[in-house]
């Protein structure tokens, strides 16, 4: 598994928005995500999240199971007005699993088309708010090794133009010719910025992920939900 990864600045100068990818026993395994919401300790709770993770996911086998004992660890520490997104995302065999907590899914590009990752239930955000009794599963997506994955953080989604059109990141991804991995983000970084005339409202992370390994077996499903209950910068 190979990762490249780039932040892009905000004119507030927010530091919510985190990212780990660490190799464990499972498979490699991503967290990317914002703390929104009281931005005084934003980045002190972005560290929180990022340790806790790092932890859980080199011990607990199921992803679901990671997502569920990050938010019991994460959301007693939070302040009231505070919620955490995020995005787990685990990489193993010929396909990655994934858990969505609030955050904006990933985009997989496969020759030279973004195609659409459904099922995948969204959770909502790690809140103290109690927003109802839920277990997480994990949506499995089958990979090839010419895939693409393109990971991002909630600032992208308010990135607007001075028409107020959001950012058409899927059809400048499936635009930007396969190479460097650092190339094509810094060419996505620069289209974003210039569709935002320089500014961003949150401080946002783009992480592309390309998996090295065997395609996905003949007749594999598309996507498949699974796993009831119970990832560098």
């Amino acid at each position: 598994m190979r990762t490249e990864s780039c932040r892009l600045s905000a004119a507030p100068r927010s530091r919510g928005d985190f990212h780990a990818v660490v190799p464990t026993p499972f498979g490699t395994r991503i967290l990317i995500g914002d703390v929104l919401g009281a931005p005084g300790s934003a980045e002190q709770t972005a560290a929180g999240v990022l340790g806790n993770f790092r932890q859980l996911a080199s011990h607990e086998p199921n992803l679901p199971g990671v997502a569920e004992r990050l938010n019991s660890v994460v959301v007693p520490t939070l302040e009231d007005e505070q919620f955490v997104t995020a995005l787990l995302l685990g990489l193993r065999g010929d396909g990655a699993e994934m858990v969505c907590c609030g955050n904006p899914p990933p985009l997989l590009l496969r020759d030279g088309r973004v195609l659409p990752l459904e099922p995948l239930p969204a959770y909502p955000p790690l809140t103290p708010l109690g927003l109802g009794d839920h277990w997480w599963e994990a949506t499995t997506v089958p990979l090839r090794p010419d895939d693409r994955l393109l990971l991002h953080t909630y600032g992208l989604t308010e990135a607007r133009d001075a028409r107020g059109r959001a950012y058409p990141l899927a059809e400048r991804f499936a635009a930007t010719p396969a190479g460097d991995p650092a190339v094509e983000l810094e060419s996505i970084r620069d289209d974003l910025l210039d569709h935002a005339g320089g500014v961003l409202g949150l401080r946002t992370t783009l992480l592309l992920a390309l998996p090295e390994r065997q395609g996905p077996r003949p007749g594999a499903e598309w996507a498949r939900p699974h796993g009831a209950g119970h990832t560098g910068e």
